[in-house]
Order: C-alpha cells, then sequence, then structure tokens
C-alpha cells in the first residue's frame, strides 16, 4: 500500500492538473490493478487510462502481484527541468 501512495505522489509532483494518459500494469493482480486504476482516476484528469498485464518476461522476474503504472502528460515540457526546443538554454539546465 505504501508503495502505491509513493507511484501516485509522484504522477501528482509531475503532473499536477495537466491531462493524463496512463496505463496501469499488473503481473497476477488484476484486482489491486483496478483499484489502483480507479484512483488514478479520481484524482487526475484523464484522457487515456488502461489496465494492462505485465509481459512474461517481467513476471518470471518479480512474481505475482506487480503493479506498476507508465504515464504522460500532454504539457510534460513546462515541468521544471525540461527545456522547450529553441528556448536557447542548454539542455538540462534549470
Amino acid at each position: 500500500a505504501r508503495a502505491v501512495r509513493r507511484i501516485v505522489e509522484i504522477m501528482e509532483e509531475q503532473v499536477g492538473a495537466n491531462p493524463l494518459h496512463a496505463a496501469v500494469f499488473h503481473g497476477d493482480a488484476l484486482e489491486e490493478a483496478e483499484r489502483l486504476k480507479e484512483e488514478v482516476a479520481s484524482r487526475f484528469n484523464c484522457v487515456e487510462l488502461y489496465v494492462t498485464e505485465f509481459t512474461p518476461a517481467m513476471g518470471v522476474h518479480t512474481g505475482p502481484g506487480l503493479l506498476g503504472v507508465a504515464f504522460y502528460s500532454d504539457e510534460v515540457e513546462e515541468r521544471v527541468g525540461y527545456d522547450r526546443p529553441g528556448s536557447g538554454s542548454p539542455a538540462g539546465q534549470v
């Protein structure tokens, strides 16, 4: 439960109120993945939100119960640490 809370916190830090595209991945943990999907849907402005399984290659290394989220925001260039093309600042400078 603590790890799932941290995943959502990281998402909030990086996405804020911007439109979110996300996929919740699971390894033989569909019920937990559906709960995480509901949590994400209730906290974010979701444009896309899916639940899918990890590949067998991941499962063989982790075992059942694995959860993860892949996500991006339409406004990713607005985050601190990201430079806009043509801004004149070297990549990586904040």
